[in-house]
Order: C-alpha cells, then sequence, then structure tokens
C-alpha cells in the first residue's frame, strides 16, 4: 500500500513538474523585451511579433498533435518534446536574430504539445480527479510563470539576457529525467485514442455553436494574457516605473493568478453554470483596464486586479473544453479545435498592439483595444459558461 501511494504521489509531481515547463521559456521574455530591443535594434513590431512566434506555433502544432501521440503513445512523445524544449530555449540564446526567432519557434512547438497532451495525461492516470488536477496543473503552470517573469531582471543583470532566456532550459531538462523515471501505466495508442486531443475534427464540432463559443472564450483570454505578458513592463515603464519594478509586478501579476485559480477552482467543483464566474473574472479585467490608464500610480493594484483575470481564465478555458463536450472523444475533437483556432487568434495580439503603439506613440490605443477583447471575452464566457453540452 505504501508503495501504491508514493507511486501515486510520483504520477502527480511528474505532471505538475511538466506543467511547470509550459510556460517559463515564454513568459521570462516579456520583461526583457526593451532591452532585446536596444541591445538587437529589434523596433517595437518585430519584438511584438516575437511575442507572436509562440502563440502562431501552439495554433499550428495542436491540431496535430494526436498524430505524434499515435505514433509514440503519451509517454513518449511529452518525453520528446521536453527535450526539443530544452534544444530550443539554448538556440534561442545562443546569440543573433535568426537564432532568437528560430529558437522561440522551436521551444514553443514543443510547449504546444505539452500543452494539449498533459490534459490527456490527466484523464488517463486521475479519471476521479480531473477538476482537481486540472486547478493543480494551472495553478503549477502559473506560479513557475511568475517567478521566471519576475526574476528575468535581475538574471539577465547577472548572466546577460543571453543568459536569462537559457535558464528554462535546465529547468526543462529536469522534468524530463522526471517523467523518464515515472512509472505510470499506458494502453497502446490504439487501444485508448479517446484520450488524444486533437484527432480529426469532425464537421459536427465544426458546425456546433457551442464549440465555436468555447474557441472564441479560449482565444479571446490568449489574445489578453499574451499581449500583456509581452507589453506589460514596457507599458508600466512608459509610466515611469523602474525596469526591474516592472518585471517584478509582471511576475506577481502572474503569481496571483494560482491562488486565484486554486479558489475558483474550488468554487466551480459546486456548480453547474459558469456565466457568474466568467462575469466577475471580466470585471476584473476591466478594472485593471481603465485603472492603469485612470490611476496609474496605483499600478500594483492593477498588476493584481489583472493577475486574477487572467488566472481564473485559463482555468475556465481549460475547463469549457471538459465541461461542455459530452465524451472523452469530444473532449479531445473540442480541445484541438479550441487550442488551434484560439491560439492563432491570440497570435495577432502582441503584434498588432506593438504595431499599433509605434504608430500612436502611447498605450493607451492599445489599454483601450485590451477593454473592448475583455467585454468581448465577457460575452463569450456568458454563452460558454451555460450549462450545456455539446450534440
Amino acid at each position: 500500500m505504501p508503495s501504491r501511494s508514493s507511486g501515486r504521489l510520483m504520477l502527480v509531481v511528474t505532471v505538475l513538474l511538466v506543467a511547470a515547463n509550459l510556460r517559463p521559456a515564454i513568459t521570462v521574455v516579456g520583461p526583457l523585451l526593451e532591452r532585446l530591443g536596444s541591445q538587437t535594434g529589434l523596433s517595437p513590431l518585430a519584438l511584438g511579433a516575437l511575442g507572436s512566434v509562440p502563440i502562431v506555433a501552439f495554433g499550428m502544432v495542436s491540431p496535430f498533435v494526436h498524430l505524434l501521440g499515435r505514433r509514440l503513445g503519451l509517454e513518449r512523445a511529452i518525453f520528446v518534446s521536453l527535450l526539443v524544449l530544452t534544444a530550443g530555449t539554448l538556440l534561442r540564446s545562443a546569440g543573433g536574430e535568426a537564432a532568437l526567432y528560430a529558437g522561440t519557434a522551436l521551444l514553443a512547438a514543443a510547449i504546444g504539445v505539452g500543452n494539449v497532451l498533459v490534459p490527456a495525461v490527466v484523464k488517463r492516470d486521475f479519471p476521479d480527479r480531473v477538476p482537481l488536477m486540472t486547478g493543480l496543473y494551472t495553478a503549477s503552470l502559473v506560479a513557475a510563470a511568475a517567478v521566471f517573469s519576475g526574476g528575468a531582471v535581475p538574471l539577465a543583470d547577472w548572466f546577460g539576457w543571453e543568459g536569462a532566456l537559457a535558464l528554462p532550459a535546465a529547468f526543462a531538462l529536469l522534468a524530463a529525467v522526471g517523467w523518464a523515471i515515472r512509472k505510470a501505466p499506458e494502453p497502446a495508442p490504439q487501444t485508448a485514442p479517446v484520450l488524444l486531443p486533437g484527432g480529426g475534427l469532425p464537421a459536427t464540432i465544426w458546425r456546433q455553436p457551442l464549440a465555436w463559443q468555447v474557441t472564441l472564450f479560449f482565444g479571446l483570454q490568449s489574445t489578453l494574457f499574451y499581449t500583456l505578458l509581452t507589453w506589460f513592463p514596457a507599458i508600466q515603464t512608459s509610466y515611469g516605473i523602474t525596469e526591474s519594478a516592472a518585471g517584478l509586478w509582471l511576475g506577481i501579476f502572474q503569481a496571483i493568478g494560482v491562488a486565484a485559480s486554486l479558489i475558483t477552482g474550488r468554487i466551480m467543483q459546486s456548480t453547474t453554470d459558469q456565466r457568474g464566474i466568467s462575469a466577475v473574472v471580466m470585471g476584473f479585467m476591466a478594472v485593471a483596464l481603465l485603472g492603469i490608464m485612470l490611476a496609474p500610480g496605483l499600478m500594483p493594484v492593477w498588476a493584481l486586479c489583472a493577475g486574477v483575470s487572467t488566472g481564473c481564465s485559463l482555468l475556465l478555458a481549460l475547463t469549457f473544453i471538459s465541461l461542455r463536450a459530452g465524451s472523452p472523444r469530444q473532449v479531445g475533437r473540442l480541445s484541438g479545435m479550441a487550442q488551434g483556432l484560439g491560439y492563432l487568434l491570440a497570435a495577432f495580439g502582441p503584434m498588432l498592439a506593438g504595431a499599433l503603439y509605434q504608430a500612436a506613440g502611447t498605450w493607451t490605443p492599445v489599454l483601450w483595444a485590451a477593454l473592448v477583447l475583455a467585454v468581448l471575452q465577457g460575452v463569450t464566457g456568458h454563452l460558454a459558461g451555460r450549462n450545456l453540452q455539446l450534440d
């Protein structure tokens, strides 16, 4: 019995460790964007494009992850993705514009594999604890992202921006070692295809309004998150906040999402309708964006409000995928649709924000545009949060 308990604990720890690697290699970039621009000569538009590369990669990879999962199985596919994540992170820090973009694309593709397959592992290994494990791995993901965001500027001061961008590779390698030694029973891929998301999106999913509502919610919350992740430090420094403090508040912006997602997850366990939760989450983002424009001196408060919103929004998006589908097979199909199209939609956020700032010379139009997106997210959340399921 003790060995069984320790084995179960090992399954939990390794899933959380892998989840913790699904953002740090990306979130470490935001606080260093202005430094990257000054030292590499990249324009705001080019830096915005760099922030969009991971999201484009997610959108392009997600619908096809099931092929890798079926060929290698969940265990091997995730292990290989962690090794590719390590290699891509090191390539990005090698120096030079080409390596910066190529390494970012490679590491993001690896993260895209984890984005789709980790929920499948949770469904397989913890079938009776899916909501709890979803909350835990979301919290693990957000917490690691916050740590690397908050530490990006001090790391760059010590080791240069190349060293700061390389550090997540060590974290990914640690996860690969842990994943290699875990002992999880895995059925042959052909016997359990329902656990592998993204397989052959059927026309019946594409024709259902509820599937599009979930997809749009996923895309809008991703757009807001990655736009803020990319440009929030620059927005803060434009109001006179130091680079180091801006990086710290970006970290806190993400860290508060850990507590928010855990609390929201417990609330969602006791309700079948998420419309009220979605409205509150959108309200936090609206308050944050208006506060930045109207009272920038209270930036820590607005960072906390934005963090609560983005942390809960991610949990809502992942939970909508599970709750609105009527079967495990539908979960996989809806996951492929929502993540594939949602991330492609989100890819335009950082790039268009950079272009808008470059044209206007101020962040105010960007913040107003973000407020419009927050309202649209609230509308789609009201629709996707109803107690309905796909046909």
